[in-house]
């Protein structure tokens, strides 16, 4: 039975570790664990531990992430990396703590979400932005003081792991001529994307992301006693531009908090000291950042200790809390899954069907 189930075509891929990402070598190690040991350091160093580890959460987030497909294998510039982290972090900081915050949010990520079919780099650059835009606002509605540079020390840690990727960069040999490729000019790459806005298929992956953050936010204003934030950052999360009914990913983050969760449970419970906490907030992280390009699965089950002890870092955790947060990723999982398999029976019952990758 057990032997039966881990062949299904689901459960294999959602335990497959993906062989072509970022090599696991001595400079990817020192990567991920200079991103949140050396904040953290410094942070206890001044007496401000929360500081140090907002830094580091933020490296640990901006890490590469599992390889698309048809995309290039060179890694994004640092500027391509950083600009959308950093302009998320700056929008975040503007509509943070008012009564429209998440409508505003809600709308802005819908625009991105709309435009990122116009190229690759785009589509990658807006969900980059989409996600730190949820984060960020998550993290200063969630400080107690400070609001206003909550998000501005979060993202500081997207700067943090540019400098380090670009301290420890690899020295390429030069590479051989390339063969000559057709270029797609920016008016044929205007009026393909036009033709696509034209569609419902065009328009899916926006109204599935509008559709899913409007439900979160509503259920967390509808039971404002719990801690229901967590749903509209794992909607944004788990809302990918392909519409696929079922997608793999939901399966690995539902599985991955589940463990997640139980993980950080136990660390809870056995350790109380804070420099033994540090310790194993910086070996989680460091597993995450070197986990996040070979299996999704794996990387939510050590990021999620991570993001929970960072996010609520100077305040008790309760088991209360870790049950709001494990009800909060499985709703979110039936939200992004309703939306799926809603837009694509609209998208499957329209009159023409033109093309709907690139």
């Amino acid at each position: 039975m057990l032997a039966r189930t881990l062949r299904h075509p689901h459960i294999a891929e959602a335990l497959r570790w993906e062989k072509d990402g970022e090599p696991l070598d001595a400079r990817a190690v020192a990567i991920a664990a200079l991103g949140m040991a050396v904040p953290a350091l410094v942070g206890l160093a001044l007496g401000r531990p929360g500081i140090g580890f907002t830094i580091g959460l933020g490296a640990m987030l901006l890490a590469g992430g599992p390889a698309q497909p048809g995309a290039a294998s060179e890694p994004p510039s640092p500027g391509a990396a950083i600009l959308p982290a950093m302009l998320a972090v700056i929008v975040a900081t503007l509509i943070a703590g008012a009564p429209w915050t998440d409508v505003v949010m809600i709308a802005v990520a819908g625009v991105a979400a709309a435009i990122s079919g116009y190229s690759r780099p785009l589509a990658i650059a807006a969900i980059r932005f989409i996600i730190y835009l949820v984060l960020s606002v998550s993290l200063i509605d969630g400080a107690a003081e400070h609001r206003a540079a909550a998000a501005l020390i979060f993202g500081s840690g997207a700067l943090w792991n540019v400098a380090i990727r670009l301290l420890l960069a690899r020295r390429r040999p030069a590479a051989p001529p390339a063969e000559p490729v057709r270029v797609v000019t920016g008016a044929q790459r205007r009026a393909h994307w036009q033709r696509t806005m034209r569609t419902l298929a065009g328009w899916q992956f926006p109204i599935r992301l509008v559709l899913g953050l409007g439900i979160a936010s509503a259920l967390r204003h509808a039971w404002p006693a719990h801690h229901y934030g967590w749903i509209i950052l794992t909607v944004a999360l788990l809302t990918q531009r392909p519409l696929e009914p079922v997608p793999v990913k939901v399966l690995q983050r539902g599985l991955g908090t589940a463990l997640g969760v139980a993980l950080t449970w136990m660390i809870l419970t056995g350790l109380a000291a804070p420099a033994a906490l540090a310790v194993v907030i910086c070996i989680l992280a460091t597993g995450a950042s070197l986990a996040r390009s070979r299996n999704y699965l794996a990387y939510a089950v050590l990021a999620t200790p991570v993001i929970l002890l960072v996010l609520d870092i100077g305040r008790p955790i309760e088991p209360a809390l870790l049950v709001d947060r494990l009800v909060a990723t499985l709703v979110a999982a039936a939200i992004v899954i309703g939306a799926n398999l809603l837009l694509g029976r609209w998208v499957a019952a329209e009159p023409t069907a033109p093309a709907r990758r690139r």
